[in-house]
């Protein structure tokens, strides 16, 4: 089984193929990275109920799963570029 990851800004899509090369038969669109009491996790698409107030998962996956849609997904994050650059001319106010 082969997990490919394509990146979307914030946001990225997970495909599976039978092998390497092969056409993608599911994709997962709209998955991100979140940061929760245990450390980082794959949050998958949901939807919000406007009257209770309730997530409603649109993809359920296991554990281990999980797990290795996490490990891939952070080695092929993209680096994001510091929108603020500093220059060396530029000094904090004094208070």
């Amino acid at each position: 089984m082969e997990i490919i990851i394509q990146w979307h800004g914030d946001q990225f899509n997970v495909e599976l193929a039978s092998r390497p090369g092969e056409e993608a038969f599911l994709s997962v669109k709209g998955c991100r990275i979140a940061s929760g009491s245990k450390g980082p996790f794959v949050s998958w698409p949901a939807t919000k109920n406007q009257q209770s107030g309730k997530w409603w998962n649109h993809v359920y996956a296991s554990e281990r799963f999980a797990a290795v849609v996490l490990s891939k997904a952070q080695e092929s994050q993209p680096k994001q570029a510091s929108r603020r650059q500093e220059s060396p001319a530029m000094e904090p106010p004094p208070f």
